[in-house]
């Protein structure tokens, strides 16, 4: 019987020791089939750090980083060194969007060899099959992206721009957005065009536009603020009644000075950038990107007097749900929940001094001006549609309806 055992015994670590040696076996050839080792997802110090990139002032006779000087664009380059690693983020979900990020991927890896390819760790392991050059770095490591991202291309809309910033701190690489979205008011180039455009910010020169951001911090009831909590706001921070079926009544300060009491769902405070969204269907006015300034929009309030503002770009907004508001209220930063405000409690709002670079058209103002006429439809009427605005002039071909008989 207990020979019996131990030859049980013997042919299970037989078995087991076989089993593992399979299992050895079948991910060594795994890796080998993707073309990728676990190097390539563990670690970034083989990842050389970045090019500091020359970035200077249209229209300066010297060259400088970025001086705060938001009201104007800028013009990037390398000083004749070459980026070494490229960030691609790309929309969710989307298999137009993963196509496109095989072949833009697949362009730069032939093209140009030297520059890494950095994906998120979710497309990674979505797309390393077919991509197995890439590289990504862990989610416990996000602090590299500052360290080893020269520039960022983005392939979604407007949503996967605004992801960007949230990957980093506070300063973030040179964006160049490709539309691939619904709207895309933030994205000037189409997707097509890459191969050129891609050339041009690695080899040639590139127009900048600073996007203006704000920095949000939260306060105390006591009025304290939580500087290790502060974020920065792409588009807008709004604080808003949620659930609450009591309208929730906040006290807007600016520069420490009531401006005004407001009852109704919320308050929004946005950038030029956030203009063309929430605070833009809650009333507010479109603001060309190089206007510095803080836009101060209600959402639905019960005063039909409270109409929107736009301050200039040095103002401190504080908004403070008010002690004896009825309801709470939450705190939303470019869409995202930063939780909840009990009656005290404020959030304050100033410029940051971190704004985001994108790479932008040349002719600024007349893409801004094509976007809000095809984007928006800026002033399309319902009663005589039109295939062109108003101010385009006719071609040969065109004719006036009204002058049919």
């Amino acid at each position: 019987m207990q020979a019996a055992v131990r030859v049980v015994r013997a042919c299970s670590r037989h078995q087991w020791r076989n089993a593992q040696a399979c299992a050895q076996r079948s991910i060594a050839r795994a890796a080998r089939g993707h073309g990728h080792s676990m190097r390539q997802f563990a670690t970034t110090g083989d990842i050389p750090t970045k090019t500091q990139p020359k970035i200077t002032k249209q229209g300066a006779a010297h060259s400088n980083h970025f001086d705060g000087d938001a009201d104007q664009q800028y013009t990037l380059e390398w000083q004749g060194a070459t980026p070494k690693t490229v960030l691609i983020v790309k929309k969710a979900n989307d298999k137009q969007v993963d196509r496109a990020l095989v072949s833009i991927s697949r362009w730069m890896h032939s093209t140009y060899p030297q520059i890494n390819v950095v994906v998120e760790p979710a497309v990674f392991r979505q797309m390393h099959s077919d991509l197995p050059f890439v590289r990504t770095i862990q989610p416990a490591l996000r602090s590299e992206y500052a360290r080893v991202v020269d520039f960022v291309i983005t392939l979604g809309g407007d949503g996967t721009f605004l992801h960007v910033s949230s990957l980093f701190g506070d300063e973030v690489p040179p964006i160049i957005p490709f539309s691939m979205g619904t709207l895309g008011f933030l994205l000037p180039f189409n997707v097509a065009d890459f191969p050129g455009q891609l050339q041009k910010i690695i080899e040639h020169t590139s127009t900048v536009l600073p996007r203006m951001r704000l920095m949000y911090s939260k306060c105390a009831a006591g009025g304290a603020l939580d500087s290790a909590g502060r974020l920065n706001i792409t588009n807008e921070a709004c604080i808003h009644r949620g659930t609450y079926p009591h309208l929730t009544t906040i006290s807007c300060y600016l520069n420490d000075h009531l401006l005004t009491t407001s009852v109704g769902d919320g308050i929004i405070v946005g950038t030029p950038t956030g203009s063309t969204a929430y605070s833009l269907s809650a009333g507010g006015p479109i603001v060309h990107p190089l206007v510095s300034s803080i836009l101060v929009a209600p959402v639905c309030p019960r005063s039909l007097s409270f109409r929107p503002l736009m301050l200039p770009a040095s103002s401190v907004v504080r908004l403070q749900v008010h002690r004896r508001s009825r309801g709470r209220a939450t705190a939303f930063i470019d869409g995202r929940d930063c939780g909840e405000l009990l009656q005290g409690e404020c959030i304050e709002i100033k410029r940051s001094p971190f704004p985001l670079m994108c790479v932008n058209r040349e002719n600024l103002a007349a893409g801004w001006a094509q976007d809000i006429n095809q984007l928006l439809q800026f002033n399309r009427t319902f009663s005589y549609p039109h295939d062109v605005p108003f101010g385009d002039p006719p071609t040969d071909g065109d004719h006036d309806p009204d002058e049919e008989s």
